[in-house]
């Protein structure tokens, strides 16, 4: 199963977007943010690079796994955003990132 990353726009004070990341497997997950110039993705200039990753549970009608950052893992190279999700199974999340 591929890891696929929506952007869910951004509705919450400080957050700079919303995102729903579907296919996660047990363990490292390398996530991708959409790259510029599509809708949720970050200036191009990779000047501002997030610093957290809020990670919510996603999995209507069942219990989610848990699933956590790797905050030193974040990169920001001409706006592409990469970084590390850890999870305890298979699942999908809701990330938060500001």
């Amino acid at each position: 199963m591929a890891i696929v990353v929506a952007n869910d726009g951004t509705s919450f004070p400080l957050v700079a977007g919303v995102y729903t990341v579907t296919g996660l497997v047990n363990g490292a997950n390398t996530i991708t943010l959409p790259t510029p110039p599509a809708q949720g993705s970050f200036p191009p200039a990779g000047d501002w690079t997030p610093t957290f990753v809020y990670c919510f549970p996603y999995n209507p009608g069942a219990l989610g796994a848990l699933v956590t950052p790797d905050l030193s893992t974040i990169t920001n190279v001409n706006g592409l955003i990469t970084f590390t999700l850890y999870a305890s199974g298979a699942t999908d999340c809701l990330i938060y990132v500001a």
